[in-house]
């Protein structure tokens, strides 16, 4: 292929299809109409001697060559973005929607920071912060969110990276009337009392994760556990459950209907890591960069 002769325009659009692997869809995510990526897509296949995408049942397949395409393209273009942005990176500078899926007990306790954070930096960027979801992860690879922030370990794709910014005690919420004495409570413990806990999208959705924690032939019997943590902590304060949680959550808000107990194993503390998520290809920009250093200062404390 000539790249003189090549619009470079047209790398976006290839990329936007290659992900959708639907017209329609890319023109909606393009913000132009079908026609228009319908013609791009001749150009583009013209340009590489290759059909690029064949008609299925659903949407469009990917030949060998569109495959491979699909691999480094978003690498390549993450590349040229950077390349092109020069040695400076200026948040202040930066404009249009950020994106970022966050799961309930972070989105809780550090949603509000987070906002207050990138907007101080970046004033004039619109901020959305979504549900950490069973479509993050698509978004993920999509790009059409930016990043998330959840607790590892998570099962993710190969293009999606997982960077740790801190690490939280394991314990759990209680009524502060609770019989349960001391500042920490054993796996023991959680066959004593009532366990609730949070759902949390991709995470412990088949399971809570503190049911490793027991000698072999016990088991593990949630009485409640839900997807909303309000109603989560109208039931424990009001019984003698333990809510299972990370300490990062336990809000000042909270410290007036509840006391955190921290789990203890053999001895020794649990600690949950909390990981940034993004598309591997933007692992080396300035934007992200500064994106994982703002979010992961404000979670040193945690």
């Amino acid at each position: 292929m000539d790249l003189s002769k090549f619009d470079l325009n047209l790398l976006k659009c290839l990329m936007v299809l290659l992900q959708e692997k639907n017209t329609s869809k890319a023109a909606e995510r393009l913000g132009v109409s079908q026609p228009a990526v319908s013609r791009s897509l001749a150009k583009i296949r013209t340009h590489f001697d290759d059909p690029l995408f064949v008609k299925q049942a659903r949407g469009l397949g990917l030949t060998d060559r569109a495959v491979e395409l699909a691999e480094q393209l978003p690498d390549v273009l993450a590349k040229l973005e950077s390349c092109l942005a020069g040695q400076e990176f200026e948040p202040s500078q930066l404009t249009g929607k950020l994106r970022l899926a966050i799961n309930n007990y972070l989105s809780e306790s550090h949603g509000f920071a987070i906002c207050q954070a990138l907007l101080s930096a970046a004033p004039n960027i619109e901020l959305e912060l979504h549900n950490y979801s069973p479509s993050t992860q698509i978004q993920l690879v999509r790009q059409t969110i930016d990043a998330a922030i959840s607790f590892y370990p998570l099962e993710v794709s190969k293009e999606i990276r997982q960077t740790k910014i801190t690490s939280t005690p394991v314990g759990a919420f209680c009524q502060l009337n609770h019989p349960i004495q001391g500042q920490v409570f054993t796996a023991d413990d959680l066959l004593r009392y009532p366990i609730a806990g949070l759902i949390l999208s991709e995470f412990n959705e088949q399971g809570m994760q503190i049911e490793k924690l027991l000698k072999p032939g016990q088991h593990l019997k949630p009485k409640f556990r839900s997807q909303q943590l309000s109603t989560i902590l109208d039931y424990t304060a009001s019984s003698d459950a333990l809510c299972i949680a990370p300490r990062s959550s336990y809000t000042t808000q909270m410290q007036t209907r509840f006391r955190f107990v921290e789990l203890s194993h053999q001895e020794k503390g649990i600690d949950m890591p909390v990981v940034l998520l993004y598309h591997n290809s933007q692992h080396r920009t300035k934007k992200y960069q500064w994106l994982t250093q703002v979010i992961s200062s404000l979670f040193q404390d945690v």
